[in-house]
């Protein structure tokens, strides 16, 4: 494979391994990911393990949860015993079906906590002596704060992920800076 066609291969798998585990998953994920969505042809477990050089085991197991989370697809081949993958390009089908299934779960169970705990604090506040109900309405004003922040993001993900296409990202790849932007002139006065 020409030189140049293989870097840029190796470094999106890569980069994509590297960006799942922000996501919180793990960096196998993300480079079995990367092969499938860099390879126009399904690939084998055995592929994907030959690929990658990790084990059999290790591509088996992480395809479960891609799977899982849509980030790729078994499709069957005429004549193949083997299981073959390939990977959902749809790149905003993908983050809506992670953010969906996780972030949400996430966001309404701190919501769940915070609601537990301002009535653990109201309940007991009859018998807290006048220091502690000090504390207790300091406690009560920095969880209504961060139940707040909680229910503003569980509305723009709401908002988010009810959009049944995602966002047109031609815009901004074809933005010129240089062209669109006078860059210089906005840092010396203070606006950028």
């Amino acid at each position: 494979m020409n030189e140049n066609l293989n870097a840029v291969n190796e470094s999106t798998v890569a980069g994509l391994g590297r960006l799942t585990r922000f996501f919180g998953f793990n960096d196998v994920m993300g480079r079995l990911y990367g092969t499938l969505l860099m390879n126009p042809e399904p690939m084998s477990l055995d592929d994907l393990a030959e690929t990658l050089q990790i084990s059999k085991g290790s591509v088996s197991m992480n395809m479960r949860s891609i799977e899982r989370w849509g980030m790729a697809r078994e499709v069957w081949m005429k004549g193949e015993r083997k299981k073959y993958y390939t990977a959902e390009s749809d790149l905003w089908t993908v983050i809506r079906t992670v953010l969906s299934g996780r972030e949400m779960r996430e966001v309404s169970t701190a919501l769940e906590v915070l609601g537990q705990s301002v009535e653990k604090l109201r309940l007991d506040e009859a018998e807290l002596t006048e220091e502690e109900k000090k504390l207790a309405a300091y406690y009560l004003e920095r969880v209504g704060d961060l139940q707040s922040f909680f229910e503003f993001a569980q509305m723009l993900l709401s908002s988010f992920l009810a959009a049944e296409e995602g966002p047109d990202f031609g815009g901004v790849t074809n933005l010129n800076l240089d062209k669109d932007f006078d860059l210089d002139s906005e840092w010396e006065n203070g606006t950028g």
